[in-house]
């Protein structure tokens, strides 16, 4: 578990299997943290992209330790007002002084690495993310080197 502090209050995330799984965060992440890892300082647009994800990440986060974050995953019912919240409590992040939002996207994303089964998930959606971007690379090398024929 995780201890972030938000405010005055100390909010324990810990990822758990259904809520993670059923709000598709893992693949979200992987394409998060690649665009991070690819741009290092990363353009408005994408910085805009990581700003809206992380309260869907956070109300990830929440909901094994937080009751009142918690929502009917099968249905959705609930989930708009449960990410209002965790925009506020990302908002309040944000107006803290020493905020940073790659600290911020970073301790969420360890929060969820410390499960063994998340973690594996993770980094198997990574691998194919690389060899994606990968291919990609290599169409593109292909394309210029005949368009240099």
């Amino acid at each position: 578990i995780v201890k972030l502090k938000i405010g005055e209050r100390e909010y324990n995330i810990k990822f758990g299997y259904k809520p993670t799984l059923k709000s598709r965060i893992i693949s979200k992440l992987v394409r998060m943290s690649a665009t991070v890892k690819r741009d290092g300082g990363a353009d408005m647009e994408k910085m805009e992209d990581l700003l809206l994800f992380l309260p869907e990440l956070l109300l990830a986060g929440l909901q094994v330790c937080h009751e009142e974050f918690r929502y009917d995953y099968d249905t959705g019912e609930g989930r708009e007002e449960q990410l209002d919240k965790a925009f506020v409590l990302t908002g309040k992040y944000m107006d803290s002084e020493d905020a940073d939002v790659m600290t911020f996207f970073y301790q969420l994303q360890e929060a969820l690495l410390q499960d063994s089964f998340l973690k594996g998930l993770f980094r198997k959606e990574q691998k194919k993310q690389e060899a994606a971007e990968e291919r990609e690379r290599g169409r593109q090398t292909a394309a210029e080197m005949q368009e240099k024929n």
